[in-house]
Formats: structure tokens, sequence, C-alpha cells
């Protein structure tokens, strides 16, 4: 039998960091970040962690606490595993689930439960006895069944989980079985399961999709059959290699018609679930697009997919999965064994962190409740020396920009395929910020490394720009491009984080 170990991909992660990695150019290195609070002292934040398959065993959660009470985000998302709590009828053993939602407390994270797949013992015929993608409708005796389990879950959970989001990809067929997939059957299956949560806990929040993509034509056949009505937020899981790409689009589009449907009640939007492997091969999620992975590229990817999703402005935000999925055959609806999920932040086997791990962290501490999305001005330039004429406003880079204690953040990256591991570039920029905000002692902070570089300063020692310039509405910086986010920002900020750190 293949041990866990064997089905990690072997790489030389300095060498990776060394090649793709190197020191910011044009800046002077100032210190290291080394973050030591724990995640409990993060009162809240809109970034989570994947914590699914634990219903089918497929990792081991124990091990992995120690490093979720550092890591700094704040939601898990678990699957309940009505066939793990259900082996008799009518009997329910919560004992495993408890561990999960009292280990995750201890860490500091919250759980939003998924309540989703079926159960054997009133499905007949289901490939494998978790029943993965099953739907209790369409089975005679399962929908009281159903009913009956989450009104159990509920009553359970009451005063411990608030949060519960209604099955698991309902737009694609290898999750919803054995009939074809339906947007009106799942609205009647979330209004079922709904009232059911809400038997226990009136004021439960309600999360409905967790859709593949958008797919706004399911999400319009559900909300024609009522589902706005059972629901309080809508998710969905944009999988794809360039972050970035069609990201806004993909939001506002089902902002719209989720405010359509629901005109006097604002539904929250979620990103759900969304993750990217450590390795080339050996995994299930090749589909993506892979050609040149590795754990650096997977570092940059998850940087640049939690900064493009607080960006866009979702209300809540997942990286899935806290830990790869190597331990038991990985299984969608049918018999199907697939190849283990290598997306985790840590190691599957080892629970050792990959290189990703020390970056979602930063993110997590430095994106927390604290730090504000605010609309700030960052125009940036490619000046042409033999062509002047041409030298054009640059639209390539992606930026983000934040406010945090005072202080703006201005968060920028190349935004290109990260498997192309584009080189380091130079570009200028303009910057400006509202007067309630200070930016006194400017650093880059670089995400991946975790190194801080002072930037000189601009040519006017006060940072006031020149107003007697009618081109210059801002203070004007030479910076490092590169195609994972780092961040222009005060020292300030950086100090708040790392209380080792001086500004230097």
């Amino acid at each position: 039998m293949t041990t866990p170990a064997a089905q990690i991909e072997v790489q030389d992660v300095a060498a990776l960091v060394r090649e793709q990695l190197p020191p910011l150019a044009g800046v002077r290195p100032a210190g290291r970040i080394e973050i030591s609070r724990p995640t409990t002292a993060i009162g809240s934040s809109r970034l989570g962690i994947g914590f699914e398959t634990l219903d089918r065993r497929m990792f081991t959660a124990e091990p992995v606490y120690p490093h979720l009470s550092r890591l700094g985000a704040k939601w898990a998302r678990v699957q309940t595993g009505w066939s793990r709590c259900e082996t008799e009828p009518g009997r329910y053993d919560f004992t495993w689930l408890d561990d999960i939602v009292d280990g995750l407390a201890a860490a500091g994270v919250s759980t939003m439960f998924s309540v989703t797949f079926g159960n054997e013992l009133y499905m007949p015929g289901v490939p494998h006895e978790s029943a993965v993608g099953y739907v209790p409708l369409y089975y005679d005796g399962a929908v009281a069944a159903w009913t009956a389990y989450v009104e159990a879950l509920a009553a359970h959970y009451r005063g411990r989980v608030t949060c519960w989001e209604v099955w698991n990809e309902p737009d694609i067929p290898q999750f919803w079985q054995p009939a074809a997939v339906s947007g009106r059957d799942y609205a009647e299956l979330v209004r079922i399961t709904t009232g059911a949560v809400r038997a226990g806990i009136p004021d439960a929040t309600i999360v409905g999709g967790a859709t593949s993509l958008a797919d706004p034509a399911f999400l319009v056949d559900a909300l024609r059959a009522g589902l706005a009505d059972s629901i309080d937020a809508f998710s969905f899981h944009p999988y794809q290699m360039v972050p970035e790409h069609n990201l806004q689009n993909m939001h506002d589009l089902l902002r719209r018609l989720l405010d359509e449907h629901s005109p006097h009640r604002r539904i929250a939007l979620y990103q759900g679930e969304n993750g990217c492997p450590s390795q080339l091969s050996g995994h299930h999620d090749d589909w993506l697009g892979m050609y040149s992975m590795d754990q650096v590229v997977q570092a940059k990817w998850i940087a640049r997919r939690f900064l493009a999703d607080l960006k866009v402005g979702f209300d809540r935000i997942f990286y899935f999965h806290a830990v790869d999925l190597i331990e038991r055959p990985y299984r969608q609806a049918g018999d199907k064994v697939n190849a283990p999920v290598m997306m985790g932040l840590i190691h599957g086997g080892s629970y050792e962190p990959k290189y990703s791990f020390d970056v979602a962290r930063r993110v997590c501490h430095l994106f927390d409740e604290r730090t504000r999305r605010t609309e700030l001005m960052c125009l940036f330039t490619e000046p042409d020396p033999a062509t002047p004429q041409r030298s054009t406003l640059l639209a390539a880079p992606h930026v983000a920009t934040f406010e945090r204690g005072g202080a703006p953040l201005f968060v920028y990256w190349l935004a290109e395929d990260p498997q192309q591991r584009a080189r380091q570039a130079t570009i200028d920029v303009e910057l400006w910020w509202d007067d309630r905000l200070t930016l006194r002692r400017p650093v880059l902070l670089d995400l991946l490394t975790g190194e801080v570089y002072c930037i000189d300063p601009p040519a006017d020692p006060t940072g006031v720009p020149d107003r007697t310039d009618w081109r210059t509405r801002g203070v004007r910086y030479s910076l490092p491009l590169t195609d994972y986010p780092v961040v222009l920002t005060d020292a300030s900020v950086v100090e708040e984080l790392d209380g080792s750190w001086r500004y230097r």
C-alpha cells in the first residue's frame, strides 16, 4: 500500500525560494517580521480555512489544531457527515464532530457547518458508505430522516455553531445524484434544511449555493424557486489558475442577481472554497491546468487569491484546504477512487507546514478586522526613454488598497499566471491617500518572504505632492514589481504585527 509520504513530490524548497524570490530591488533591507501572536488574539476576520472531509476520515484533525492556533484564519468549513453521525436508524453520535468543533474553538477558530451528503441507511444502492453527493429528495423516506438528523444536529450545537451551509456543489453531477442537476430541487432542499436548522437555532445564518464556479443559470433557477427566502448568504467556488481572472465580474453578477431577488434584505456573498496544489503531478486537481507547479508557486497563488478576494469585497473567504487529503481514498459521487487532493497548507501524513503556511499566516494576521478596504489612488506608469510619447499608464499591475491604524496600505502585484514565474521588474507609481491617513515611514512588506524594506523618500521630503505641477496629484515612487503581492505601508503597521521588529 502506498504511504502518504510517498505521494508528496520531493522539492528543494530552499532552491525554489532562491530562484523565484530574490531580494526586492531598489529598496533597502530593514528586517524580517516574525509574527508571534496566536489566532485567539485576533478578534474577527473574513478569512477562513477548509476543514472538510473528516466525515470520511481523509485526514487526522489533532495534528492540525496547533498550526491553526497560529495561522490567524478565524473560520473553518466543516462537513457534518450524516453517514458518520447516524449509523443506526434514529441514533446519532456527534462525538467525533464535538471533538472538531471544540478543537477549532480552542485554536481560536469558529466553525461553519456544511450540512451535506447522504446516508446509505436511507439510500439503497449508493456506491459508498459515505453516500457522497446523493440527495435525500430522491429516496422514499429519506427526507424525513434527513430532517430529523438536521434537527438533532441543530439542537446539539445550539450556542456553538451559528453558520450553516446547505450541501456542496449542487450544480454539478459529481455532487448531485441520482437525478439531474436542478436549481429548483436544490431550493427545495435548502427550504427543508433551513426549517430543520431554525427549529433549534432561530437566528442561525443559513448559507446557500456552494456552487462550482458562479453558474448564474443554476442560481436564477434556484432564486425563482424561492432560494432567497431561505438564505442569509450565498457561496460559490471560483477555482481557476489565475486568481484574478474574471473575478470582479463573477462577484458583481452574483451580487446583482441576489439583490434583484432580495430587494429588501441583503444576502451576503462568500467565496466558499478555493485552492491550489503544491505539486505538479500525482493529485486530483490537474484539471486546473497545471504545467509548472511547486510550493512557492502555490504560495504566490494563495497570497493573490486572498488579496483578490478582499479587494472584490467578499463577506467571507475560505482557502481549501488546511491539509492534504491523502489518508483515505478521495471520492465524489459514484464508485471511482480519485487521486489525492494536494492543496493543503500542511503536508498530509507528516503534518509539517508547507512554504505556503507562513505566507497565508502573514496575510491572515495583517488582513484581520483591523484592516479595512479603502479606495485610494494608485497609478502605475511605464516610462519608455527611447520614445517618451509612448509612456503610458499600466493596466497590468493588480492593486488593492486598505487602511489600518491610521495608515494606508497599497498592495500590488503583476496578475500573470503564477506558473509563468515572472521575473521581478521595476515600476513607477503615483500614490494618493486622504489626509486622515499618514505614511511617515514608508516600508515594503514582502508577503512571500516576510522581509521588510525601507523606501527612499520622494523628492519632496515632506511627502506632499508639488501642486504647481498639474501632472502630479500624489507622491511618486519607483518600486519593485513582482508576480505576488507586496504591501507598501507605514512602519507602524509592521511594528504592530511584530513587536520585535524595528524600523531602521
